[in-house]
């Protein structure tokens, strides 16, 4: 895909995406990522300047869903501020707080969920 193809929203979720991978890899709150290595991760999927992963980066500082920090010399270094599963929830809750009726919200949600799926949210809510 082109990158005048790409839209603002993928841009941000694959750089959250890259950000949430290093997350998984090291299994440490604190994984953080420069804006160099960001782009050199997204090099395989994506050709774009360091200017566009820095704007990128900076928008979702703004948003809340990265944090900025100074780093060696004059580099800022960034990591999500969530993790993907709680960050997947919050985005999850929107939805049905918006909703007039969030019993059948949920209701038609659950009803596009597999066996497997269900089953999985029945052994996490004995959980809690």
């Amino acid at each position: 895909m082109g990158t005048r193809n790409r839209s603002q929203g993928e841009l941000e979720q694959a750089v959250l995406n890259t950000l949430w991978d290093a997350l998984d890899e090291t299994g440490s709150a604190l994984a953080s990522l420069s804006s160099q290595q960001v782009q050199e991760r997204l090099a395989g999927e994506h050709t774009l300047a360091l200017t566009t992963i820095l704007t990128v980066l900076s928008r979702l500082a703004d948003k809340g869903l990265v944090i900025k920090e100074s780093g060696p010399g004059r580099s800022l270094i960034f990591r999500a501020t969530s993790t993907r599963s709680e960050h997947d929830a919050k985005l999850l809750l929107k939805v049905f707080e918006g909703s007039q009726n969030p019993l059948l919200a949920f209701s038609h949600f659950t009803n596009s969920l597999s066996a497997e799926q269900l089953e999985q949210l029945r052994k996490s809510l004995k959980a809690e």
